[in-house]
């Protein structure tokens, strides 16, 4: 029986709600804590998606906290006020500061910097386990620390290698947890062009990975 991929196994157990961002939105100090614990566990791994492996430790750091007091200070501007709707602020907030990022490493200010351990960035890999699934034959994640370490080493490494819309759409699915309406307005794409770019991506991506490009173990994808 073909294995069918739902939007849900990307946010599933996503342990905050539509109402706790209407709350935080509206100033709520606990809810507003939540929402924080919550990315600011996953924003290093968005980061080095963007970024690739081996970006050094501070230059992470750095960006996370940009991005973090990026969210909070422009948090009550939030229009769309759901956790589909927060998540993709998130996403283009850290989408700018890594920009940023790279604008200031091209006039020479990375220099010196320590290089990174995935052994810390892994830490946060809410989009990992999903992503694995959907690339591996057997379609379960690694149980242990140092195998879930060296799959998330080659998914990254895999990762910074495609062409550039293919990394981004993975990266605002799989790592920023956005649905594919989302992903169709940030970039700029119908929602059909982003279903189907992301399952090209995926299956280049899992070529890449384990030479075999097909999608789950049997075939098609179905996204929200």
């Amino acid at each position: 029986m073909p294995i069918r991929y739902t939007w849900s196994i990307m946010v599933e157990g996503t342990p905050f709600t539509d109402d706790d961002v209407v709350r935080a939105v509206a100033g709520d100090s606990d809810a507003r804590e939540r929402i924080a614990a919550v990315l600011s566990s996953q924003v290093r791994l968005m980061i080095v998606a963007r970024l690739g492996p081996g970006s050094p430790n501070d230059v992470l750091d750095d960006i996370a906290q940009t991005a973090m007091i990026g969210l909070t200070d422009a948090l009550g501007s939030l229009k769309t006020r759901t956790v589909g709707g927060l998540r993709a602020f998130f996403s283009t907030i850290v989408s700018r500061r890594v920009a940023d990022h790279l604008r200031q490493r091209r006039q020479g200010d990375a220099r010196g910097a320590r290089p990174a351990s995935l052994d810390s960035t892994v830490a946060g890999l809410s989009g990992a386990g999903p992503l694995w699934q959907f690339l591996s034959q057997s379609g379960r994640s690694p149980l242990s620390s140092a195998a879930l370490q060296e799959q998330m080493r080659s998914v990254l490494e895999a990762l910074a290698n495609l062409k550039e819309e293919h990394r981004a759409i993975i990266t605002y699915a799989f790592f920023d947890q956005l649905s594919t309406g989302e992903i169709a307005e940030l970039m700029e794409i119908s929602r059909p062009a982003a279903s189907m770019l992301l399952i090209r991506a995926i299956k280049t991506l899992r070529r890449a990975v384990t030479g075999n490009s097909q999608v789950g173990q049997h075939g098609d994808a179905q996204t929200r």
